[in-house]
């Protein structure tokens, strides 16, 4: 018997799990990043500084793990903000407009609540148990005074989840939108329960009435389109369609940049040369004590960027690590990986998307060159947001390589 849908608020283990695989990023606009990586990161309009974004990335997780209301929010809104307009003196400007903490407050929440209810609801029916459960989707608009026209119109349409209206209208659809994506089961639309649409309210790719940067669906940029083994149609669109990844351009602090490899400082110290001695027996054992973790802990590299002085975290799964540098017979470069681990030339932020699934991602690349007996070594230390799957790193190295292409932005360059 497939297992039922669980939506309580507070004890919602996958909305949790959503929210906290995100990475803290610096913004000065709302809109600089594309709506799809706002799945991979944890932004604060306006919010440059490392600590206003973790006490405010501290209060939603509350409210997203805890159930928080969004009184007990604006108490700690109004706590941070005593300490933002310290030092920002555009908002503390703001701040002295009648309502504008209220209004800034329920923006912050209700964006940061309703998406992630609504990840965490796309992740559930793309559970192997009910993936092939789950065949229908009911656009559930809350049909308030305040709820727009257009969204009422499309209230109780149902389509195939495969159905590609979801692209771009998969809710929430906009800044305080508190419509949902009810999914419905196979059983409900063989038995009459749920009838399907004759069509689909609007064209799949007219966003008329979806707000700027809501036009994308959750649960894709999340994990994807689905995979159900069932759906034929779609296991043969996805076999004809490109793999890899894509680099999507962003704006403002985030636009991408490229340079090459010929402009890092080449490092010749001979104590970074690769070593022979360590193998697959006692690689784990070495890198645990380079990062000063034991297995089963997530080491964290921290890095603060050139420009704002935001700090940042990789976090990586050392299990993970040890077995992908093995793979790879990459042993005897670990002195050179942990060098550019701990002391990088150079660190660049790439914004991705998923050729085949359409998942998005975010992509550190922490990069060093080293020569030694007239050969050049480049090295990458790769840290994705949901590539793999959280904490996920590898390394990238070819040796017949003397120069590559550097893109993504540059958050940190060695002097």
């Amino acid at each position: 018997m497939a297992k039922s849908l669980d939506f309580k608020q507070g004890n919602y283990k996958e909305a949790v799990d959503f929210f906290r695989q995100k990475l803290n990023l610096p913004t000065k606009k709302w809109n600089e990043l594309q709506g799809a990586f706002h799945t991979r990161a944890f932004t604060v309009a306006g919010a440059m500084r490392e600590d206003i974004i973790s006490d405010f990335r501290e209060a939603v997780d509350k409210a997203v793990a805890s159930g928080a209301t969004l009184q007990d929010f604006k108490k700690d809104f109004n706590k941070i903000a005593g300490k933002w307009v310290n030092t920002d003196k555009e908002f503390e400007a703001k701040m002295t407009k009648p309502g504008y903490n209220a209004w800034r407050s329920k923006v912050i929440y209700s964006t940061n609540v309703n998406t992630a209810y609504a990840a965490a609801r796309e992740r559930q029916v793309r559970d192997p148990e009910l993936i092939d459960v789950f065949s229908h989707a009911k656009y559930v608009c809350m049909m308030l005074p305040t709820s727009r026209d257009a969204h009422k119109a499309w209230n109780g349409t149902v389509l195939p989840v495969t159905d590609p209206w979801w692209d771009k209208h998969s809710p929430p659809n906009g800044f305080g939108c508190l419509c949902r994506k009810e999914f419905i089961s196979k059983y409900e639309i063989s038995g009459g329960v749920e009838k399907v649409s004759s069509k689909a309210p609007t064209k799949p790719d007219d966003t008329t009435n979806i707000g700027e940067n809501w036009d994308y669906s959750i649960g894709e940029a999340d994990k994807g389109v689905y995979w159900a083994s069932e759906r034929k149609e779609v296991q043969n669109k996805l076999k004809e369609m490109s793999s890899g990844w894509e680099e999507v351009p962003q704006r403002g602090l985030w636009s991408s940049t490229e340079d090459t490899t010929d402009s890092l400082t080449v490092i010749m110290d001979k104590k970074f040369a690769p070593d022979n001695t360590i193998n697959e027996k006692n690689l784990k054992e070495r890198l645990e004590k380079a990062l000063g973790i034991k297995e089963g802990e997530i080491a964290t590299i921290p890095f603060e960027d050139k420009f704002t002085k935001h700090l940042y975290n990789m976090r990586m799964d050392v299990f993970f690590f040890t077995n992908h540098i093995k793979s790879k017979n990459r042993e005897k470069y670990l002195p050179m990986i942990i060098q550019t681990l701990k002391t990088p030339a150079q660190i660049r932020v790439q914004f991705l998307k998923s050729l085949k699934t359409r998942k998005t991602a975010i992509r550190t690349m922490f990069w060093n060159k080293f020569e030694y007996n007239k050969q050049t070594y480049l090295i990458q230390v790769i840290g994705d947001s949901a590539c793999i799957n959280e904490f996920a790193v590898w390394t990238a190295y070819n040796s017949k390589q003397k120069q590559k292409i550097m893109t993504g932005v540059p958050i940190f360059e060695s002097h």
